[in-house]
């Protein structure tokens, strides 16, 4: 399904731990945190709740070469629902989050086919303290397993991109994923500390909100389904967690994960990552993940061909990367450069480097311009097997009164040029064109 089709679910809660408003700006100094915390456990005497209904209904319009023309119909519902507790309304202590979400589609054309995606997710957990610029002590703090989140994610009757990877089959798709996290102790606050520059010099700075977590897990159910099956299961964790709410920004320090990929033909397959450091971000303009990181992949016998392209000095499998977002008056910009290893449906080891940019101008048409290049790496019959790809993808749109229309243009050099039902052992040249007009309203009631 389209990228247009992707929900996002609107509704999150954001709570005051203490009723001390903080100044959203500061421009001199002010005074230290305050010694004695407002730091509140689970408080179960007072609740509030949200309910928001959301729906979507448009159609699109598709023509890519090497697939031909195909024209679709599509409506998309959306229903979350929260709940706060705290013994005073303005304080809450706790709260939880429960949404869901289901897109539908019919294609007809060249390629016919009836899709379908599912969401669903459940976070409970201490609330969120609105975000301020001192930090004062507030805080919420909850233990587990009072503290996790549960999300699903499923795609039936989806299209590899253009940009993919050459980890699934040139076919339509079934995905059903499944991901858990939590961690031993979560605590919210917000702000921080005061700064002791002389009045005058001390820099404006923006509200913030945060989270700290000790020994954050995650585990996750990955089920792709094509003529067979490719199920991964993975399972990490970290020493420190740090979330900052207001520019979805993610910290973890010290991780390890642990992959395994079944297949029907050859078996398991195992990827085992040691990460010294991993921060993640996203671009508030274009909803693009940026990270930086570093670990390195546990060599293997089925993994060691791969280490000398990799780095050809060490022969270690470094992975990892670094990017960046920046906004300016105009609009925005990222670039980032990316290493990961995956995994074919044919069960052959892989390693990617990607380098990627974009650049988003929201006027009055929303403009979003994207490339990238890509180098992947395959062990096929003990050789590795190299490819490059590479494309470039622009979109333009426009909302009005609920309404929103947008242009997509995509060529490139890709792995999924055509739909013939074989593994996407070569590359060729592909470019698409897709109009789509959709129209999106929701409502929210509050108790």
């Amino acid at each position: 399904m389209r990228k247009a089709l992707l929900i996002v679910l609107m509704w999150h809660g954001v709570a005051t731990a203490c009723p001390t408003a903080a100044p959203i700006e500061v421009t001199t100094d002010q005074q230290p945190a305050t010694t004695s915390p407002c730091m509140q456990q689970v408080d179960f005497g007072r609740s509030r709740r949200t309910l928001e209904l959301g729906y979507s209904v448009g159609a699109a319009g598709t023509t890519q070469t090497g697939l031909g023309q195909a024209a679709s119909a599509f409506a998309a519902l959306e229903l979350a629902y929260g709940l706060q507790f705290g013994s005073d309304p303005a304080q809450p202590s706790y709260e939880v989050e429960v949404n869901g979400a289901v897109a539908a589609q019919r294609s007809g054309g060249d390629i016919s086919a009836t899709g379908l995606v599912t969401r669903a997710g459940l976070r409970l957990g201490p609330a969120r303290i609105a975000p301020s610029v001192i930090d004062e002590g507030r805080g919420n703090l909850a233990f587990f397993p009072l503290t996790m989140e549960i999300a699903h994610a499923g795609e039936l009757a989806a299209r590899p991109r253009l940009a993919a990877r050459p980890e699934l089959a040139r076919a339509l798709f079934d995905r059903e994923r499944v991901e858990l996290a939590t961690r031993v102790v979560r605590v919210e606050g917000a702000g921080a500390k005061a700064k002791t520059t002389p009045p005058g010099e001390t820099k404006p700075e923006k509200p913030s909100s945060w989270a700290i977590d000790v020994i954050p897990l995650h585990a996750g159910l990955d089920v792709a389904m094509q003529d067979a099956i490719r199920t991964e299961t993975t399972i990490g964790g970290a020493m420190m967690g740090v979330v900052e709410h207001t520019t979805a920004t993610k910290l973890d320090l010290l991780g390890v994960e642990h992959r395994r990929i079944d297949l029907a033909m050859t078996g398991p397959k195992s990827i085992d990552t040691v990460w010294m450091l991993k921060i993640d971000g996203v671009d508030p303009l274009t909803g693009s993940q940026y990270y930086v990181g570093w670990g390195e992949m546990i060599m293997t016998d089925e993994l060691r061909p791969l280490a000398p392209w990799a780095d050809p000095e060490s022969g270690n499998l470094t992975i990892g990367g670094v990017g960046w977002y920046s906004t300016r008056h105009w609009g925005g910009f990222g670039m980032q450069y990316k290493r990961e290893p995956y995994v074919t449906m044919l069960g052959e080891l892989g390693l990617e480097d990607r380098v990627s940019a974009e650049v988003s101008v929201p006027r009055v048409v929303h403009l979003v311009g994207r490339t990238f290049a890509a180098r992947t790496l395959r062990v096929v019959d003990d050789e590795v097997k190299r490819d490059m790809t590479a494309g470039v993808e622009l979109d333009a749109s426009y909302v009005r009164g609920g309404w929103t229309t947008k242009l997509g243009l995509e060529l490139g050099r890709t792995y999924y040029a055509t739909l013939d039902n074989t593994q996407p052992h070569t590359v060729g040249f592909a470019a698409g064109v897709d109009l789509t007009v959709q129209h999106s309203a929701s409502r929210t009631w509050l108790r």
